[in-house]
């Protein structure tokens, strides 16, 4: 069933491992999580289930994300041969914010300013689970930051706008005009 999902993907090395920021294609995918607003149900997929994380993408309405252009798509790249996923619908929630403040934000920064909430972990906490074979603390990890990364789409789709904090300690309010796909038949009242 075509559905909006919010992705994240965690990986088996970091980029000084593997040469610099240059080379996300050589960091090796450990999980990927997943949300499906169709189904209100979280998914997992280690690197051995990426082919069956490849059929819910080819029938993606929007696949949503933190960071997923510059590096989710990437890094997944080199398992999907036949899917360019660059050319897939997609919102890099980061790419937005960036767009308007001139500068990236972290997505801590983010969650914190407009959920009150704060992530897990980092990405070296995660490849440090992979290595130790923590699945547990690490499917835990990624699924949270897929639940942020979600909910903060959400509240963004609901308010047009969110909030950062800049280091200088003032709040600056960010339009941005994220949406539903109508094609998942979500109810609008959830977003209004």
């Amino acid at each position: 069933m075509p559905s909006t999902l919010v992705l994240d993907a965690e990986t088996k090395q970091s980029f000084q491992d593997v040469g610099g920021r240059f080379f996300p294609e050589r960091l090796g995918v450990s999980l990927v999580g997943v949300y499906e607003y169709a189904g209100d149900r979280f998914s997992a997929f280690r690197e051995h289930e990426l082919k069956d994380l490849g059929s819910l993408l080819s029938s993606a309405v929007l696949v949503i994300g933190y960071n997923i252009k510059g590096f989710d798509w990437k890094v997944l790249q080199p398992y999907f041969p036949n899917i360019t996923l660059s050319s897939l619908p997609t919102l890099d929630l980061m790419e937005d914010v960036a767009r308007a403040l001139g500068f990236r934000v972290k997505l801590n920064d983010l969650v914190n300013a407009n959920l009150g909430a704060a992530k897990s972990g980092s990405g070296l906490d995660a490849i440090q689970w992979y290595r130790e074979g923590d699945w547990e603390k690490l499917e835990r990890y990624c699924l949270d930051d897929v639940r942020l990364t979600k909910e903060l789409f959400d509240f963004g789709c609901s308010k047009g706008a969110v909030k950062v904090q800049l280091r200088s300690g003032e709040e600056r309010t960010i339009p941005v005009s994220w949406s539903m796909p109508k094609e998942i038949g979500v109810t609008p009242s959830l977003f209004s």
